[in-house]
């Protein structure tokens, strides 16, 4: 019996559909959600003496770009910027979109 290889090539408008879709959206989404679950709670201990009236939001959302989808993860106070910079929760967060 004869095996026959097959050569698969992707193009890149094929590419591009992929990066693009639904499912990858959804999968970046997840993941820019477990990011910010699992920054959240220590952003909140690092901002609670800040003694500013704004509550800390962590906001996850996906964008669809021209070549492909995107996912953010944001800490949205005035102290974000110097807790990130100081504790580095974000990085740290990131082992949690892995799963």
């Amino acid at each position: 019996m004869s095996r026959v290889i097959e050569r698969f090539v992707l193009s890149g408008a094929g590419a591009r559909r992929l990066l693009r879709s639904d499912g990858v959206r959804e999968d970046l989404g997840r993941r820019a959600q477990a990011v910010a679950d699992w920054a959240g709670p220590y952003f909140e201990q690092a901002l609670a003496d800040s003694h500013t009236r704004y509550p800390v939001r962590i906001i996850a959302d996906t964008y669809t770009g021209r070549s492909r989808a995107g996912a953010t993860a944001i800490a949205v106070h005035p102290g974000s910027l110097r807790v990130e910079q100081e504790h580095g929760y974000f990085r740290g967060a990131l082992s949690a979109a892995a799963d």
